[in-house]
């Protein structure tokens, strides 16, 4: 994620729900999730470099504390590619034994994202990755090259869930979009998330709700809910 923006952005907004609407952003969850646990978020570490003070979770180092880590790291080296820029998370969470690992928007450019990897050994890591995704969620591997469109990252957080199904982890993502939580750049509706964002890539990488349903949740804040 980029330098937080003061007063709007994913950043910003979440980090005002997670302190100033706590409830409310938790109401949101537990209905979207059908779960009724209590939530645990999990602590971020701290860089002085960046302007907020903190850095985010990445990869698989919030499984350092579980027992099989060393198990699941080496697992992990060999799924994912290990250079270039790892998985940013914007926040992670359990509710019991689930962990919940959340994707923030505030505005539709975020949701849209390229792969990067230049190498050829990271692409075809990368798409093995995708093609045993693809098996678990019973798609067929060579129908859509996931690795080409512009939603590369939905597609890389669902290798994600898929890896952590393999090392018996119950894990599960949460998209936050945020209703009027960027200036002129804002969404004003859930509705327009959803058809001028999610349909979208939802269709292009050729899953279903059904095939997805008991991994990805959403939920829509409105961040000016006075502004109707």
């Amino acid at each position: 994620m980029a330098e937080m923006g003061l007063g709007y952005g994913s950043e910003f907004q979440l980090l005002r729900f997670l302190g100033h609407h706590r409830d409310e952003l938790n109401e949101l969850i537990h209905e979207s999730t059908g779960m009724s646990g209590a939530i645990h978020w999990k602590d971020f570490g701290y860089d002085y470099n960046k302007i907020c003070g903190d850095r985010e979770l990445k990869g698989i180092e919030c499984f350092q504390t579980l027992e099989n880590y060393d198990q699941i790291n080496k697992g992990w080296e060999y799924f994912w590619p290990q250079s270039g820029s790892s998985m940013n998370w914007d926040a992670i969470f359990t509710i019991d034994d689930t962990w919940f690992f959340v994707e923030a928007k505030a505005h539709i450019g975020e949701a849209f994202q390229k792969c990067s990897a230049t190498s050829s050994k990271s692409k075809a890591t990368i798409e093995k990755a995708f093609d045993e995704t693809k098996t678990r969620l019973g798609l067929p591997k060579n129908d859509i090259n996931w690795i080409k469109t512009d939603c590369y990252q939905l597609a890389n957080r669902l290798a994600f869930i898929c890896f952590c199904a393999q090392h018996g982890i119950k894990a599960k993502l949460l998209y936050v979009s945020f209703i009027n939580g960027y200036h002129r750049k804002s969404v004003d509706s859930r509705e327009k998330w959803e058809t001028n964002v999610w349909d979208k890539q939802y269709e292009t990488l050729g899953i279903t709700q059904d095939s997805v349903k008991d991994i990805i949740y959403h939920i829509y804040p409105n961040c000016e809910p006075d502004n109707k």
